[in-house]
């Protein structure tokens, strides 16, 4: 053998060694990253079950604020449509009896001879 081919075997079994460190450093690191995800999940499954729970109360909550809106509306709708209903049925008589009422008094002012209370006689 030459001393080229030694200094390459040399290198070779340097490499290799270098090799095996880097692939012990690399089992460990996956070694380590693995007992991480298991810590994870071993704490996150609990977390997203009660985050899931509290997703449906919130959602049972929500469909019972649904359920009161829609009432407060039909109440609404309804004494609405009762005031209006009231105002047609009052309004036009009411005006009419304070308009006869105003007009009796005018008369009576006059008939007594009293001047009016906006100053007209």
């Amino acid at each position: 053998m030459t001393w080229v081919a030694v200094a390459l075997a040399v290198v070779a079994l340097g490499l290799a060694v270098a090799l095996v460190f880097v692939v012990l450093a690399l089992t460990r690191t996956l070694r380590s990253l693995q007992s991480v995800v298991d810590d994870l999940n071993r704490e996150a499954v609990p977390l997203l079950d009660a985050l899931a729970g509290d997703a449906r109360k919130a959602s049972a909550g929500l469909d019972r604020v649904g359920d009161l809106v829609g009432a407060a509306e039909s109440v609404t709708r309804r004494v609405d449509g009762a005031s209006r209903l009231a105002y047609v049925t009052f309004s036009n008589p009411v005006v009419k009896v304070l308009a006869a009422g105003h007009g009796v008094s005018r008369v009576g002012r006059r008939l007594r001879g009293r001047p009016e209370r906006n100053g007209k006689v």
